[in-house]
């Protein structure tokens, strides 16, 4: 019988998947090219840096679909964007800022 954690887990993976899209993802390693989900959360303002007042585009991927790093490039309805810094991670999603190319 899976834990109480494990539980948590599997209905927060399903959760995303329903908020998600499926995309290309291109790892910069150089591997393959293969499907994965992404969310794309509502564009925010960082209130952060008091001098740059631009929108940050994130983009949220599952861990359990396979790594994630900066130049990792994905494809969704037929624009490429490249992931460029973390933004946060925990124990099920990552997500990047990312820049349209």
């Amino acid at each position: 019988m899976p834990s109480v954690n494990e539980r948590i887990a599997a209905k927060l993976a399903r959760a995303f998947n329903k908020l998600a899209q499926p995309c290309q993802f291109m790892p910069n390693s150089g591997s393959p090219a293969f499907g994965r989900s992404v969310h794309l959360p509502p564009t925010e303002i960082d209130r952060s840096n008091e001098y740059i007042q631009e929108p940050i585009a994130l983009a949220e991927f599952l861990q359990q679909e396979g790594a994630v790093m900066a130049d990792d490039v994905f494809e969704l309805n037929g624009k490429q964007h490249r992931l460029t810094q973390l933004h946060t991670r925990d124990e099920i999603t990552v997500t990047f800022i990312y820049l349209e190319i």
